[in-house]
């Protein structure tokens, strides 16, 4: 596939640059983007400000656009994963980018755009308006403070896991407003755009009776699971008497559904509580299976690397079914030493675990200039194809 360089005016006009190959980022180098798919409807694109674009001149060699020629990314929902980042020449002293999940974009022969990604797991599905069924259950549960959070979550950030409180199927968020456990820098965010604020997790506080009851009747009304830890919620462990609590009195009243527990993996024997109490699943969230890299891109405050990996050993010890998830950035996760590191963790787990990359929302550019430099790059694409024969036994999300 012949592709295309790809830029934005000031204005945030996007035009193709038909004299100039596409380039990309999978690593400190520009290269060749050779490897694209359809840009999906629901993509936002992002001029990078500041940020030149490059292309490739027909000598093949990368080249700026010039100042006016600016970058740009597509971001993407659910259901994708990013393969390359854009390649850009920044102008001195440019702002540091907001950390959103970017990923390249070109334009193909017929000068449709198209985004460094591969199809990767199923979209969260949306729901075009919820508004009449919020306005009702809501009239149903007027004094549920955590009813009233979600459906300001589902109303004003589109959370699809709020959203499905009111729609009675999926996964229900259940956020308790416990605090965060890790202190990344702000140009790293390791939640997913759509899960981020608006809760002030220190000073919302949700009690258990209220949590107990949207999760009975999201289960009761066909829902597929309740999960805390999701949404703009910090760490649940933070609060496990809580989390303990609520998950004790759900199993009380229904064995339907799936409890799920979405954490940073700060405390096996708080975790063990959790277990014990009746939880199904636990999704441990990760940038870096790597110890001294984790530490550096989670700056974890109230645990550490081995900490994450003890309670992941406790989860498997206790028969929870258990999923990873990769929060995977080209120049970083697809290292060869983050892949050993991902590979000897996997195999630490067992047979039925699942693998779930998605993007991490960061400004990948300080990002990855602050991280220790590393030449042997073998590429997003590939980093998933080696995990499919080198973890053969972890389900890969895809």
């Amino acid at each position: 596939m012949v592709l295309q360089s790809v830029h934005s005016d000031r204005s945030g006009r996007v035009f193709v640059a038909a004299d100039y190959g596409a380039a990309a980022l999978d690593g400190p180098a520009p290269v060749a983007l050779e490897r694209a798919s359809a840009l999906p409807p629901d993509a936002q694109l992002v001029p990078l400000a500041d940020r030149a674009a490059i292309g490739l001149d027909r000598r093949g060699q990368p080249r700026s656009l010039g100042s006016t020629r600016w970058a740009v990314a597509a971001v993407l929902g659910a259901g994708h994963l990013r393969t390359h980042l854009p390649a850009i020449e920044a102008a001195s002293g440019a702002s540091p980018l907001e950390a959103l999940p970017y990923a390249a974009v070109a334009a193909d022969a017929r000068g449709e755009l198209v985004v460094a990604a591969m199809p990767l797991g199923a979209s969260a599905e949306m729901s075009k308006d919820v508004s009449t069924a919020i306005t009702a259950r809501l009239g149903t549960e007027p004094s549920n403070r955590l009813l009233r959070q979600l459906a300001r979550c589902a109303r004003e950030y589109q959370c699809p896991y709020a959203q499905n409180a009111f729609r009675g199927q999926g996964e229900c968020a259940l956020p308790l407003g416990a605090p965060s456990a890790d202190g990344a820098a702000p140009v790293v965010a390791l939640r997913r755009r759509a899960e981020r604020a608006p809760l002030e997790p220190v000073a919302l506080k949700i009690g258990v009776d209220d949590a107990v009851a949207v999760a009975i009747a999201h289960l009761a009304a066909g829902g597929a699971s309740v999960s805390f830890g999701h949404a703009c919620e910090g760490e649940p462990l933070g609060g496990v008497r809580s989390v303990v609590e609520v998950t004790a009195r759900i199993r009380a009243a229904t064995a339907t559904g799936a409890i799920v527990l979405r954490t940073s993996g700060s405390s096996a024997a708080a975790l063990a509580r959790v277990a014990e109490a009746g939880l199904d699943r636990v999704v441990i969230a990760l940038a870096s299976a790597h110890g001294p890299m984790y530490e550096r891109v989670h700056r974890p405050l109230v645990h550490r690397w081995t900490d994450v990996r003890a309670s992941l050993r406790e989860a498997a010890a206790r028969n929870l079914a258990i999923t990873v998830e990769l929060l995977a950035l080209p120049g970083l996760s697809d290292r060869a030493t983050e892949l050993r590191a991902l590979v000897a963790l996997l195999g630490e787990l067992p047979s039925g675990t699942v693998l779930e990359p998605v993007d991490l929302s960061a400004d990948p550019y300080t990002l990855l200039a602050a991280l220790p430099a590393e030449s042997g790059i073998v590429g997003i694409a590939e980093l998933i194809d080696r995990l499919r024969v080198d973890a053969a036994h972890v389900r890969l999300a895809a």
